[in-house]
């Protein structure tokens, strides 16, 4: 992995957490210019620091996904968390559970080959996956009656908000599913870009 590789990881982890580079620093024993030098890939840490770095993203993700996953399963609203990677179900809350009682039981699930729509065509876009791993992009917004290739549920037009998010290396999203008008037109209808989110 070359010195800009290393810098990008600890720059999308930094921000995708939401920690300024100076916070960062100051958990590491470190000056804000260093780890901005790593950022740039002018740089990489001493195997001291690294480790460091470890333990820095191993004690804030320590139980995270656990944490989240029980916050929405209690939830009324429809949400449901995804591993982007096979797009693997990892939870459901009640509300998605009574909306879509039988999708809600494919917990642990690979959905990536059964997608359609206009998630599939979301994870479909080249440009639009990188940017969801390097974690430039922040959230999608789109309008669907359907995900999967399976009758399983029934289709019923609704938006859905997608918030993407770090555990260590894997990247997450959280959906929110809410009603809409049926005249509302489907497809994508807005990409928040991490940069543009960060400066409202």
């Amino acid at each position: 992995m070359n010195d800009l590789a290393i810098g990008e990881k600890i720059r999308t982890w930094r921000k995708s957490n939401g920690i300024k580079q100076n916070v960062m620093a100051g958990a590491l024993g470190v000056s804000q210019a260093t780890v901005s030098r790593w950022e740039c890939g002018l740089d990489i840490p001493s195997i001291e620091i690294s480790h460091r770095i470890t333990d820095l993203i191993a004690t804030q993700i320590r139980d995270e996904l656990a944490i989240k996953s029980r916050f929405i399963e209690r939830l009324s609203s429809v949400q449901a968390i995804f591993d982007l990677d096979g797009i693997c179900l990892e939870a459901t809350s009640q509300g998605c559970a009574q909306a879509w009682p039988l999708f809600s039981r494919l917990a642990g699930r690979f959905l990536e080959p059964r997608m359609i729509g206009e998630t599939r065509i979301a994870i479909d876009d080249a440009d639009t996956r990188k940017g969801i791993i390097k974690g430039d992009i922040a959230m999608i917004v789109g309008v669907s009656t359907r995900h999967l290739d399976s009758e399983i549920d029934s289709a019923f037009k609704h938006r859905w908000i997608s918030r993407f998010w770090f555990h260590g290396y894997r990247v997450l999203a959280t959906l929110a599913y809410e009603p809409c008008d049926e005249a509302t037109p489907v497809g994508i209808e807005e990409i928040f870009r991490l940069d543009d989110v960060c400066k409202r």
